[in-house]
Order: structure tokens, then C-alpha cells, then sequence
């Protein structure tokens, strides 16, 4: 990798979680409607080696948000696989966060060495 992309590697990476809730996973509510949703999802991500941040229920598009920091991709989506394979979401999107100023002072290190096809 060159050497102006290399950076100290975070401790932690910051993951957003969004999801739809499954037949399965609603029915689930309906038999045990004071489930603590947030201790089993903050003890799964802290079991990973991770941090809880936040847990939201939302209206709209996603039913559920969940923030979560972890040391790596793999372990974020080792976090995805585990919910994904329960069956209680029929959807589960995961989502990085990013420095973009970080990214744009980057690629201003760079700019002029990508040259368009035909150009």
C-alpha cells in the first residue's frame, strides 16, 4: 500500500446496523412482549469483543437501528451472520462509518494521478 494511504490503524471501527423485522422475529414480541431486546443485543456485540452505543426502534423503512464499534469488518459481519442466521430479521443492512474529511485530504494527495479511459 503507498505509504501517503497508510495511517495508524483505529482501535475501533464505528458500524451502523438497520434491519427489518421478520414473521418469526415479530411473533417473538407478541410471546414476550417485555423481551429486553437491548441486553441481547449488547451482550452479543460486547461478547464479540465490542461496544454497545445505541439501539433505536424506528418508523419507516428500517424497524430496528443498532450503532455498534468493533475491531474489524469481519467482526461486524460476523455480528450480521449471527443475527441474520436467527431468522428474526428479514433484511439486515451494515454500514461503515467514515471520515470523509479524512478521505477528501486523501485523494487531494492524489489528484492528477488517475487518468480517465482515452483520456
Amino acid at each position: 500500500m503507498a505509504e501517503f494511504l497508510r495511517t495508524k490503524k483505529e482501535s475501533k471501527m464505528k458500524f451502523l446496523f438497520l434491519g427489518n423485522y421478520s414473521n418469526a422475529g415479530l411473533a417473538g414480541f407478541l410471546k414476550n412482549p417485555e423481551d429486553d431486546r437491548r441486553a441481547a443485543i449488547s451482550g452479543m456485540v460486547e461478547k464479540s469483543g465490542g461496544e454497545f452505543i445505541d439501539l433505536q426502534f424506528l418508523r419507516g423503512k428500517y424497524d430496528i437501528a443498532v450503532v455498534a464499534e468493533v475491531s474489524s469488518f469481519e467482526d461486524a459481519a460476523a455480528v450480521k451472520v449471527l443475527v441474520a442466521a436467527s431468522g428474526a430479521l428479514d433484511r439486515l443492512e451494515m454500514m461503515e462509518y467514515i471520515d470523509m474529511n479524512d478521505i477528501a485530504t486523501r485523494a487531494s494527495k492524489i489528484t492528477g494521478a488517475y487518468r480517465a479511459p482515452g483520456g
